[in-house]
């Protein structure tokens, strides 16, 4: 049984990568990812606050460093994974007894794929993809003159050793082009991935990860202009962050916290200043490497491990439900909602349900309720447990006419002074239909918490 294993980066703390990374840990990840740093409290001179406790600066050292490692090793890169079958003859043995000898079988099967999956990690730029690359590329360079000289001794046409020389020598130049590009792109792309959480500034962060990769978007049709296009852009986006950043930061921090959040923002506009313009040059050249890889590939097709990672997959992938990860008949539309739903501040949240509204759609998750408008934007962002009602209202429009809305009454004033939100709906049954999604999402939350 061969099996062929790619993990993408998430785009945000899952719940896999918290209970990998320890709860000291994952919660020090979230603090930073946040932004949520102590600047000279008395107690300590950087760190931060988790709860009612202030942790040190080492321990944020060590707890983000500890991140790192743990997306590290959850990310690979067409991990190649092979297990040997097992024949049993005349066989006698109890159910538990049969349990433990397969299990056991299998395992020592998954330890001799452990070198495999170490050099499949994008941490290390996939060096095992690099090298399967070279050898095909070997491969054709060796046997493509041999085909050609057989066939130029058939026909009595030496024109067919060049053919075979001149495919076999592109096929290499090709494979070993593409892999280190491939490889390259792997390793910026892991840097820029960890320096983005170092900046403490959550809103660049959400940003940059709700941004269009490349490497997604393109499907093997990227070419070298496009990369460099692309890697412009992110190029003068960071550093354009990091200089206004300088400003921005600290008058955000004023506005919310006076003299300590504006100190807080100077600190983190530094920061940026520095840290930003680096990531949009890792950035760019992340791009610049996929352009050349399209480019080297897409000169005779698709490639075949290229297909083997993206060309073959045909629909999203599935959707998992609820904190269980719970799964269900596959359903193409819920099955895009998770896609769009890894795309916005949802990622890493378990998907419950979603709600076509015709120009827009509502997406729940076992935490929260986000509408977004038809062009992508987050039109809403309500947590679950701080709504105290849900109900279908008739709301005024202009001209005197009426339009269908779905009333979520909070539980506490937002920081705008809002005690309540109204979803708009064209028709009645949509409205109907969300406002029946929201409150199973909320009996859900209530009875995990009670």
């Amino acid at each position: 049984c061969n099996i062929t294993l790619s993990v993408a980066p998430a785009l945000a703390l899952t719940s896999a990568q918290a209970s990998l990374e320890g709860k000291d840990a994952a919660a020090i990840h979230a603090a930073v990812r946040k932004g949520d740093v102590l600047i000279g409290d008395g107690s300590v001179m950087l760190g931060v606050k988790i709860g009612g406790e202030n942790r040190s600066a080492l321990a944020v050292i060590r707890g983000v460093f500890k991140s790192i490692l743990v997306d590290a090793l959850l990310r690979c890169d067409g991990a190649t994974l092979n297990f040997d079958g097992i024949v049993l003859r005349n066989h006698t043995s109890t159910g538990p007894q049969l349990g433990t000898y397969l299990g056991a079988h299998y395992l020592a099967s998954l330890r001799n794929n452990v070198p495999a999956l170490l050099g499949s990690l994008a941490f290390f730029g996939n060096p095992v993809g690099l090298m399967r690359g070279l050898g095909d590329g070997m491969s054709d360079f060796v046997s493509e003159p041999v085909k050609g000289l057989k066939r130029s001794v058939e026909e009595l046409d030496p024109s067919f050793v060049v053919d075979g020389v001149a495919r076999g020598t592109g096929s290499l130049a090709r494979h070993a082009v593409g892999g280190i590009a491939d490889s390259a792109s792997l390793l910026t792309e892991t840097f820029s991935k960890n320096m983005a959480v170092l900046t403490l500034d959550r809103r660049y962060a959400q940003q940059r990860d709700r941004g269009t990769s490349l490497r997604s978007a393109g499907r093997g049709t990227t070419t070298f202009v496009d990369g460099v296009e692309s890697g412009v852009v992110k190029l003068i986006r960071g550093i354009t962050e990091g200089v206004t950043g300088v400003v921005k930061a600290p008058m955000r921090g004023a506005e919310k916290r006076g003299m300590e959040g504006f100190a807080k923002g100077v600190g983190k506009g530094l920061l940026g200043l520095l840290v930003k313009p680096m990531i949009g040059l890792s950035d760019a050249a992340t791009d610049v490497m996929i352009g050349v890889k399209g480019s080297v590939e897409g000169s005779v097709g698709n490639s075949a491990s290229y297909r083997g990672l993206h060309g073959n997959q045909i629909r999203p992938r599935r959707a998992f439900y609820g904190r269980d990860r719970a799964m269900r008949e596959y359903r193409l539309a819920d099955a895009t909602a998770t896609s769009i739903a890894m795309r916005t501040r949802l990622a890493g949240e378990p998907y419950l349900s979603h709600c076509d509204m015709g120009d827009s759609v509502a997406l729940l998750s076992v935490k929260r309720l986000l509408v977004l408008g038809s062009e992508g934007e987050e039109v809403l962002v309500v947590k679950l447990k701080r709504i105290k009602d849900v109900e279908v209202r008739q709301n005024p429009k202009q001209k005197g006419l009426l339009d269908w809305g779905v009333f979520l009454s909070l539980k506490e004033p937002r920081k705008n002074g809002r005690e309540a939100e109204v979803i708009s709906c064209q028709e009645q049954s949509i409205a109907l239909e969300l406002c029946a999604q929201t409150k199973r999402a909320i009996n859900l939350v209530q009875n995990e918490s009670s």
